[in-house]
């Protein structure tokens, strides 16, 4: 079926999802009873009853079913997930952005098969039985590319016929989508602009594609989300963060140039927290890729 939404692009829940399709405008699965049509949402809401969504390495989003006290049952929702393709329904997912926020569009899934946790804490902290579908992305993007260095390094790949497999550029481009992927788990948008449209930026990996193990080339908390200027002084190094959050800006940016970018860098504003594992990724950052033998027009702690 036709849908008048952008993979990556925001929307309105109200107004611009259940207006036009109908179903349940609460809960994690809405299904409109008048369109072929099964709505999943993902987010923050599970992690506060003690779960989360997660990609597996083999790209299969396992997505945690709805039933907020005692096991989960395979009804309502949950069974419209599991048998959306029988009932000739097309399933979708929305990534929650926060509370009164609007929600990203992820794009067409397909549930693959489906699983029972033992063990999961419901609404209340008791243990109990919780459905967690394997859902396959049919999408072949987010709308969100990728970051200056690793496009040369998927380039690279597919260029070289001579050196190197099919098998080699497909890996590099799983890894790629998959980093991708996880990435939009940790990151909401860019930390300059504050631009969560997916279509408008770039997944930069903190720690370079071709100093990072293989582990790290996957790991969302190995990335920024960006727009494309921002990216490409993050990825040459004329800027970093400190582990405050505050920007670090190289002595030898220009400053027509800083002035002409249209990017507010102001060393003295702090731009969010980071996870342990991103200040880890952003030492690195700092220490091989910024700028750092030349004095810092910026405070770094």
């Amino acid at each position: 079926m036709e849908l008048p939404f952008d993979v990556g692009a925001l929307y309105n829940r109200k107004e611009q999802i259940h207006a036009v399709f109908g179903g349940q405008q609460q809960g994690g699965i809405s299904t409109p009873k008048e369109h072929p049509l099964v709505i999943a949402f993902t987010g923050e809401a599970g992690v506060s009853h003690g779960y989360h969504d997660f990609w597996d390495d083999d790209e299969f989003f396992h997505y945690f079913g709805e039933g907020q006290v005692g096991d989960m049952k395979y009804v309502a929702g949950n069974r419209a997930i599991g048998e959306h393709v029988k009932d000739g329904k097309t399933l979708v997912v929305f990534q929650m952005m926060g509370k009164g926020r609007p929600y990203r569009y992820l794009g067409r899934f397909m549930c693959q098969s489906s699983y029972v946790q033992p063990g999961t804490p419901d609404r209340e902290g008791q243990p109990r039985s919780a459905i967690v579908f394997r859902l396959r992305s049919l999408e072949a993007s987010l709308g969100l590319a990728a970051s200056e260095t690793d496009q040369a390094e998927i380039d690279a790949t597919v260029d070289d016929v001579g050196a190197t497999s099919t098998r080699r550029e497909t890996e590099v481009r799983t890894k790629q989508r998959l980093f991708r992927e996880r990435l939009i788990g940790v990151e909401k948008g860019c930390r300059l602009t504050g631009i969560e449209d997916l279509r408008f930026l770039r997944a930069s990996h903190i720690k370079p594609w071709a100093e990072s193990t293989h582990s790290e080339r996957v790991d969302g908390e190995n990335g920024l989300l960006l727009t494309p200027h921002a990216d490409l002084l993050f990825d040459r190094g004329w800027i970093s963060f400190s582990s405050s959050g505050r920007l670090l800006i190289s002595s030898n940016l220009p400053f027509d140039v800083q002035d002409r970018l249209g990017l507010k860098l102001d060393p003295s504003l702090r731009h969010g927290i980071f996870s342990p594992k991103q200040l880890g990724f952003l030492a690195f950052h700092r220490e091989v890729v910024f700028d750092s033998a030349h004095h810092t027009r910026a405070i770094s702690r």
